[in-house]
């Protein structure tokens, strides 16, 4: 099944290989190419030059990169030897196991079966072969079950299962142990596939540990005993002339090279794979027939399939294609010879079977898979195997350069370079140093981010920062991944950079106390700082001021300029800049210039007063000179006694208007007023100016009134001219204002409008009122103002007159918005009712009564433009003595009479006014029925138009007490029983 590796014996005792791990380079690294490659059924591993195995594919169990949980391993990646030792050969068996030959001399096993090692039997990390003998290793082979190796004694030594070694031994054995070959010949060759087979120096072909129920020994004759096995070696029969040289075993059958470069095949010939035209199987060895007959180089043999590498360099393979192990494209397989496809100009100098899968290395000494292997390439479609050879990610330690150097000035760099990860995550850095040798290099890390899986060039730009100045430079890219660390080509640079350069300073603005310095600086690409001194001193020795002007850098001249302030007026000064980077320190020329100044002036434009201050406009001229301007308030044109504002500063070209406020003033006072102004010059003041504070007697404006009924809403316009003012308000029905009643209204100093309430007013009466309003200058009172409340909607008969002695009476209304008609009628249903047109008065009769002093009712309907009937009544006494006026309270109605038989009669009336300090004044009314058992259990009283009902239970003294409403002079006042008789009405004055 493999190809045996013949190994030179300068490797066995030559120079050590560099380890991979952490190696570096001076030249540019590039993917790693390899010297040989192994397959076995699902797995991989192939051999660089410098004896790394990088290994891919299956990983059940972590059994063939130890290191990882991942269960396939597309990336081939590398298995490490202890003490960086590195690998000469190597070979895969099954049960994922592998072996191999160090350079040490070692050999190492790792995986799940015959490990070698007594103590270990299984191992996910190599493990050394456990040999009894120190003689050198130069062949290393793993099978099925068994491990094989070859020494310089051309002995050979296997270890494994029960019955595989060879030995004659019928028990596993964990360790090494000698197999024997008849005539004393010794081994020259060997290989481990399906069946252990071995070379000899007489060119003879010895197989074992299999039955031979196909003829797969080779011996002549196929053996009829079932599962039968040779524990031994049997010799091959070998064609007459002929000597084998080398042989590969695969499944059921095996393969042998002749020293002409013949092959011959025996034992199964599935799918034709003997190579010799026929599907025929073969006990002894049948010659293959290769195209042209060329002659063979190296033949790998599988499970289902073989393939052939002539010695023109061209690959054949013949047998099973069903999972495009011929690399041609197709599935197409059988007794005919196909050749891969391989890109234009590429071939095969090494090949290599297993189960499913073919591999090869091509003239580049780069690897190529085809069939069931390849779905484990990282480049690969995934799970569908690839009928075209797939080439191996090239993965490698970073490829490197550096390109270049750019933007280089006096502090700063940038390096160019490009970085390859060769499939592998990659971290990049940046080494300089001003020593060649990089003794004390200082790093910078790229930022270019590099993963698993890119093949692709990745160009870098990375700014060096903080370089000296004038210094050359040694720079070089520095990339690792995990199979090493890669340095690019040296490049060296040296900074630029000038010490700062200044001109003589320029001097403008010049005031009595400030000045703009400006200075021309050329920073030389450094950081520049500056410092600006001045003094009244040439050489600033005395009272010198240091001014820090802004760092600066670049590599053009910038102009740098500060304001002095504080400057004595009419003095010369003399100032300079000195300028400082890590080049070196430059002072300009000395610059003097002189200030200049005056008194400042000052003048009031305008002036508003309050009671207690005055607020002046001032608008000043400042001389040049930052000074202090304030107002002075005085009773006299001297001033000898004055009261002073806040002080104001000003610049010399600052605001020349100011606004200032002397406070604590007299109110309604003559003053003096004048600006004081002054600057380190001198003090001048204004002009005077005379002003009085503000104050005087309150004024009131007209008031307006909005009524109703029972109320009214009286607004004014108040002007307290600043002083606190006591506003009352005098209410009164009497034109000269007598019986006035007095309210509080406002007190306070500021001016407004207010609006004032009266509530409980009369209805249909008029009201007069004034208010009056004082402070300490003095009170005024406006004129008397008239106005009305409202006359209650309904019916009135002669003027709510309490009686009449004639039934001719005269109706007046008082209709509600909307009212289309009123219908009038003597009888409270409306009977014998009459309609008239909306009109203020008619004319109407009443009843006329049997008797006299009867009481006559009036019942009205307001008929709505909406249809809504609204209803009103009013009662007069028809044909009673006495005028319609009674007398002013108290009341005696005496000659009333007593109620009988539960008839309410005329009460007895007496009014009376209470009133306690400052409480609004109450009127009631005591009203005294004659008979206490009479049943009284209403009383109703009338004002204007408004008739009110108070239900009652009577009590035993026979009085009652109603208010009489504020505002109100007359009111009417009737007493109903339970049977719903009532009493005559009373008015009560």
């Amino acid at each position: 099944m493999r190809i045996p590796r013949i190994v030179l014996a300068v490797l066995l005792v030559g120079t050590p290989i560099a380890g991979v791990v952490a190696t570096t380079s001076t030249a540019l690294a590039d993917p790693m190419t390899y010297s040989s490659v192994d397959i076995t059924d699902g797995t991989a591993c192939a051999l660089t030059f410098d004896g790394t195995a990088m290994c891919w594919g299956s990983n059940r169990d972590s059994w063939l990169i130890g290191a990882s949980r991942n269960e396939v391993i597309d990336l081939p990646t590398p298995v490490l030897l202890p003490n960086n030792d590195r690998f000469v050969s190597l070979n895969g068996g099954g049960n994922h196991t592998w072996c191999g030959l160090a350079i040490s001399g070692t050999v190492f096993c790792w995986g799940e079966h015959h490990i070698g090692n007594y103590f270990i039997t299984s191992s996910k990390t190599p493990v050394p072969v456990q040999f009894p003998t120190t003689t050198p290793i130069t062949q290393v082979g793993s099978g099925y079950a068994i491990g094989c190796a070859l020494n310089t004694n051309n002995e050979l030594w296997c270890w494994g299962d029960i019955l595989e070694t060879g030995s004659g031994e019928t028990e596993p054995t964990r360790t090494p142990v000698l197999v024997p070959f008849p005539n004393n010949e010794f081994v020259t060759s060997f290989d481990l596939g399906g069946i252990p087979c071995a070379t000899t120096n007489l060119g003879n072909v010895y197989c074992w540990a299999h039955q031979n129920g196909a003829g797969q020994l080779g011996v002549g004759y196929q053996s009829t005993t079932p599962y039968a096995v040779s524990v031994v070696p049997q010799r091959v029969l070998t064609p007459a002339g002929l000597q084998f040289v080398s042989v590969n075993s695969g499944y059921e059958h095996v393969c042998a090279l002749t020293n002409t470069g013949a092959g011959y095949c025996w034992g199964d010939n599935y799918d034709g794979l003997f190579g010799n035209n026929s599907y025929l199987d073969s006990y002894i060895p049948t010659r293959m027939l290769p195209p042209n007959d060329e002659p063979i180089a190296r033949i790998s043999t599988a499970s289902y399939h073989t393939c052939i590498l002539t010695i023109s360099n061209k690959t054949f393979c013949v047998g099973r294609g069903d999972y495009g192990e011929f690399g041609t494209g197709t599935t197409l397989g059988g007794k005919t010879f196909r050749s891969p496809v391989l890109p234009e100009g590429i071939y095969f100098t090494h090949i290599t079977t297993s189960g499913s899968g073919t591999c090869g290395i091509d003239q580049n000494s780069t690897v190529w898979c085809f069939g069931l292997l390849s779905r484990f390439i990282a480049t690969s479609s995934g799970a569908t195997p690839s009928l075209f050879p797939q080439m191996i990610p090239a993965v490698g330690s970073p490829t490197v350069a550096t390109n270049g150097i750019a933007s280089i000035s006096a502090e700063e760099a940038t390096v160019l370079g490009s970085v390859n990860g060769n499939g592998y995550a990659t971290t990049t850095r940046i080494e300089y140093d001003t020593d060649p040798t990089f003794s004390f290099p200082i790093s910078v890390s790229v930022t270019a981010s590099i993963r698993d899986r890119n093949y692709s060039n990745i160009t870098t730009s990375t700014p060096l920062r903080t370089l000296a100045p004038r210094t050359t430079y040694y720079v070089r890219l520095v990339a690792s991944n995990t199979l090493g660390t890669t340095m690019g080509a040296t490049l060296s640079f040296s900074t630029i950079g000038d010490s700062p350069s200044v001109t003589e300073p320029q001097v403008t603005g010049i005031t009595g106390n400030e000045s703009t310095v400006s200075v021309s600086v050329h920073p030389g690409l450094l950081s520049t700082s500056s410092i600006l001194q001045y003094s009244t001193h040439p050489t600033c020795a005395v009272a010198c001021i240091s001014v820090t002007l802004p760092t600066i850098s670049g590599n053009s001249a910038q102009i740098l300029d500060t304001n002095l302030t504080q400057l004595r007026a009419q003095t010369q000064y003399f100032v300079s800049v000195t300028s400082t980077n890590t080049l070196g320190t430059v002072t300009s020329p000395v610059k003097s210039f002189t200030t200049i100044g005056a008194l400042a002036t000052s003048e009031i434009t305008s002036h508003t007063e309050t009671t207690t201050a005055i607020t002046a406009e001032v608008t000043i001229d400042s001389g040049l000179l930052s000074g202090s301007v304030a107002i002075e308030a005085s009773t006299t044109r001297s001033f000898t006694s004055s009261t002073t504002s806040s002080l104001q500063t000003f610049t010399s070209n600052g605001q020349r208007l100011h606004s200032l406020t002397v406070s604590g003033l007299a109110a309604h006072t003559d003053y003096f007023i004048r600006a004081v102004t002054s600057n380190e010059l001198g003090t001048t003041y204004s002009d005077i100016v005379p002003v009085r504070t503000a104050g005087g007697i309150p004024t009131l404006s007209a008031p307006t009134s909005v009524s109703d009924l029972t109320s009214a809403s009286i607004s004014a316009s108040l002007s307290t001219t600043g002083l606190d003012t006591f506003v009352t308000a005098s209410l009164s029905t009497h034109t000269d204002m007598s019986q006035a009643t007095e309210f509080f209204v406002y007190a306070g100093s500021s001016s407004h409008n207010f609006t004032f309430a009266l509530n409980n007013l009369s209805s249909r009466t008029t009201y007069y009122i004034t208010f009056t309003a004082s402070n300490e200058v003095g009170a005024s009172t406006t004129s008397r103002f008239t106005f009305t409340t409202h006359t209650p909607v309904g019916v009135l008969i002669n003027s709510d007159a309490v009686s009449t002695t004639t039934p001719q009476v005269s109706l007046q209304f008082t209709t509600p918005s909307g009212t289309t008609a009123i219908r009038v009628s003597n009888y409270a249903d409306f009977r014998e009712a009459r309609v008239f047109a909306n009109r203020p008065t008619i004319d109407w009769s009443l009843l006329v009564p049997s008797a006299i002093g009867t009481q006559r009712t009036v019942y009205v309907q307001f008929v709505l433009s909406t249809g809504r009937l609204l209803e009103f009544s009013d009662s007069i006494v028809l044909g009673a003595t006495g005028p319609d006026n009674p007398a002013t309270s108290p009341i005696e109605n005496t000659s009333a009479p007593l109620a009988t038989n539960g008839t309410a009669a005329s009460p007895t009336i007496s009014a009376r006014t209470v009133s306690s300090g400052t409480a609004p004044v109450v009127r009631r009314a005591t009203i005294k029925v004659a008979k206490t058992t009479s049943r009284i259990v209403r009383i109703q009283t009338k004002t204007g138009g408004t008739l009110t009902t108070r239900r009652i239970t009577a009590n035993k003294s026979g009085k009652y007490v109603v208010t009489i409403p504020q505002g109100v002079r007359t009111m009417k006042v009737r007493l109903i029983d339970a049977t719903g008789k009532a009493s005559n009405w009373t008015t009560v004055a």
